[in-house]
């Protein structure tokens, strides 16, 4: 089935429900080819992509970031800021993942505003929500090559998985996704991208939503550096007493170069 809606919108505002308590979550990384050093930040704010220090009682949620390469998975080393991550390692020409996962946390609401508990922790809560969040980083090194690696799927809870590198893709290009939630495309799920420097708002310069296969072109009109966006949402079925609703977050970072 054709993808549905796919839209660049020059000045798109999104505003969801969930966004009054929470946070944007990305992955931006670097390679420095003369010193094999990956480097990565955790993005956690509104801010994006500058990353800012992550707040004392909710640094607990963040596993560390990982270097997906063909030979496996590699937890990256925290150092310096506590959203700072490096790893040495001799990357060879091609695309990387860099990964970053949030531990599901549960996050209620009462008169008093939001907290980390449950209903049975908070039974005066208006609204409980489990909060399900992971990032994608897409790493260049060296040029643009096309890699099978970032077309494939992760095993994230929810995830944009790209069907071509967009290191192929120019400006003006498609460059489709598909949405998946436990390994299952999520049919008109809402996506939105935006890319450094367009607003310092929480503008969006793209808006669509997923076909029934779970796809979607997103259209990058200009190059830079990039983020997509998609949430999901379905009831906490487990035990209705203890919370209301998942809600999962994922999001993709990625480059796309200047039209050749």
């Amino acid at each position: 089935m054709h993808r549905l809606m796919s839209i660049f919108v020059l000045t798109f505002s999104l505003v969801l429900p969930w966004q009054a308590f929470a946070h944007d979550f990305w992955v931006n990384a670097s390679y420095e080819v003369a010193t094999q050093q990956v480097t990565a930040q955790i993005g956690y704010g509104h801010g994006f992509p500058a990353p800012e220090a992550i707040a004392a009682d909710r640094l607990h949620i963040f596993k560390p970031l990982r270097l997906l390469s063909s030979e496996g998975t590699t937890e990256m080393h925290q150092k310096g800021e506590n959203y700072a991550y490096e790893l040495a390692a001799a990357l060879e020409k091609g695309s990387y993942l860099v990964l970053g996962d949030y531990t599901p946390t549960f996050w209620s609401k009462n008169a008093a505003g939001w907290k980390q508990a449950n209903r049975t922790q908070m039974p005066d809560a208006s609204y409980c929500e489990e909060a399900v969040m992971s990032a994608k980083a897409i790493l260049n090194v060296d040029g643009s090559i096309a890699s099978e690696l970032v077309t494939q799927a992760v095993g994230q809870p929810l995830e944009i998985v790209p069907q071509v590198d967009p290191a192929t893709v120019q400006p003006g290009e498609v460059f489709p996704v598909q949405v998946l939630y436990e390994g299952k495309p999520v049919k008109t799920a809402e996506l939105t991208a935006t890319f450094e420097g367009f607003s310092e708002k929480e503008s969006k310069v793209f808006y669509g939503r997923t076909d029934l296969n779970g796809m979607i072109d997103i259209i990058p009109l200009k190059a830079g550096y990039w983020l997509a966006k998609v949430q999901h949402k379905v009831p906490y079925t487990a035990d209705t007493k203890v919370c209301d609703e998942i809600v999962a977050v994922a999001t993709l970072s990625f480059h796309i170069g200047e039209q050749r």
